[in-house]
C-alpha cells in the first residue's frame, strides 16, 4: 500500500471561502490503496476542509490472471469485483495510528459488508464492539450501482432487502446514520424504476436516518425529473438526507447533462430552491477515492452552488448538517451501547 505519499496538489490557488466538512470520502480505492492521511490533510487544508467523513471501499477489484496490467478502477476492465471486509480494519488501523489532533479531523464509517447477506448486521455489530467508541456511521453501502454491482460476485442487491432492513434496525439502535448508494434507475432508463425500493427502505424504520448518496445517480443515468423526484422523497420521508457528491453536481446542478443551450445558472437556482426548502437535509462531499492530487478542485466546484444559497443554508450544507447527523465520540456521546 502507498501511504504518506508526496503528491502535487492541484487547483488550490484561491483562498478558501467556506469551512467545509466533507461528507463522502473514500480513504481507499478499489485496490485498497491510498495516498494516506497526511497528504489528505494537506489537500483538505488547501481548500478549507476542516473535517471529513471517511470510509474504505466495500468492494475490491480482482486482478485476473489473464490480464498483464493491474486494474486500478472497477471499470478498468471486465474482471469481477468482490466484497472486501478487511477495508474497515485497514481504515481503522491507519486512523488509529495518527496523532490525536489529526485523528479528530476524521469521522470513520464502516462499509465492508455484503448487504445481500442477512449476517451483515451481525458483522457490523461485531465491528462496533471490536472498535468501541470509534465508528460515526455506516456506509457507503452499495445497493444498485450500475456497472459496479453488475461486475460484483453474488446476487443482485437492493436497499429494501431483508438484509438491508436488519442493518437499518441496528443503525437505529446505535443512533448511526446509514449512507447508501442506490441509483434511482438503470442506465438510460426514462423513468425511476428503482424509486419504490427507496420508499420502502425509508418507511421500514423511521428512526434510521438514511443518507442518499449522489441523489441516486451515477454514470449514464439521465433523469430529467430528478429535482421533482428528490423533492417528493424529502417531503414524504423525514429520515431521508441527501449527499451532493460525485457526478450529480456536474450533471444536474451545473447542468452538463441537460443544459444544451440553457444558461447554467437556471439549474443552480432550481436546486438552490429545493435546498433552501429542506436546508437541514443536504450535505456536500468530494467522493474522492484514495488519491488526493485534484481534491481541492473537487471541493472548489461547490462554490457555484454555495454562493447561490443564503449564508445560513450554505453553512448548514457545508458542515452543520453532517456534524449533527453523525455519531461524535468526542462530545460526550461515547458508551451509549
Amino acid at each position: 500500500m502507498i501511504y504518506n505519499k508526496e503528491i502535487e496538489i492541484c487547483g488550490a490557488n484561491a483562498a478558501p471561502r467556506y469551512d467545509i466538512v466533507d461528507s463522502h470520502l473514500h480513504f481507499l480505492d478499489f485496490t485498497q490503496d491510498s495516498d494516506g492521511f497526511i497528504p489528505l490533510s494537506k489537500a483538505m487544508d488547501a481548500c478549507g476542509v476542516s473535517e471529513a467523513v471517511v470510509f474504505g471501499m466495500p468492494m475490491a477489484k480482482k486482478w485476473d490472471y489473464l490480464m498483464k496490467d493491474r486494474p486500478l478502477y472497477y471499470m478498468s476492465n471486465d474482471s469481477r469485483c468482490y466484497y472486501y471486509s478487511a477495508t474497515d480494519h485497514i481504515l481503522a488501523n491507519e486512523l488509529l495510528s495518527l496523532p490525536e489532533e489529526l485523528r479528530r479531523r476524521f469521522h470513520p464509517f464502516c462499509c465492508g459488508f455484503d448487504c445481500t447477506d442477512k449476517y451483515a448486521a451481525t458483522q457490523i455489530e461485531r465491528l462496533l464492539r471490536m472498535y468501541p467508541n470509534f465508528w460515526s456511521g455506516i456506509g457507503e453501502l452499495m445497493s444498485r450501482h450500475d456497472d459496479l454491482t453488475a461486475l460484483t460476485y453474488g446476487e443482485g442487491i437492493h436497499m429494501d432487502s431483508p438484509a438491508f432492513r436488519m442493518i437499518y434496525d441496528l443503525a437505529a439502535d446505535y443512533e448511526l446514520p446509514v449512507l447508501v448508494h442506490h441509483n434511482i434507475s438503470p442506465q438510460y432508463a426514462s423513468y425511476p424504476i428503482y424509486e419504490e425500493e427507496l420508499h420502502r427502505a425509508l418507511e421500514h424504520n423511521r428512526k434510521c436516518k438514511i443518507i442518499w448518496a449522489h441523489v441516486g445517480v451515477s454514470r449514464r443515468i439521465e433523469m430529467e425529473e430528478l429535482l421533482i423526484i428528490a423533492g417528493n422523497l424529502l417531503h414524504s420521508h423525514p429520515n431521508l438526507y441527501v449527499d451532493i457528491s460525485w457526478i450529480f453536481f456536474d450533471n444536474y446542478v451545473r447542468g452538463d447533462m441537460m443544459k444544451k443551450d440553457v444558461n447554467t445558472d437556471i439549474f443552480v437556482d432550481m436546486w438552490a430552491v429545493l435546498i433552501e426548502k429542506y436546508a437541514d437535509r443536504f450535505m456536500i462531499g468530494s467522493d474522492k477515492v484514495g488519491h488526493w492530487a485534484d481534491y481541492p478542485q473537487e471541493i472548489n466546484k461547490y462554490y457555484l452552488l454555495l454562493d447561490a444559497l443564503s449564508k445560513e443554508t450554505a453553512e448548514k450544507l457545508c458542515r452543520k448538517n453532517v456534524l449533527s447527523l453523525i455519531k461524535r465520540w468526542d462530545d460526550g456521546a461515547a458508551g451509549s451501547k
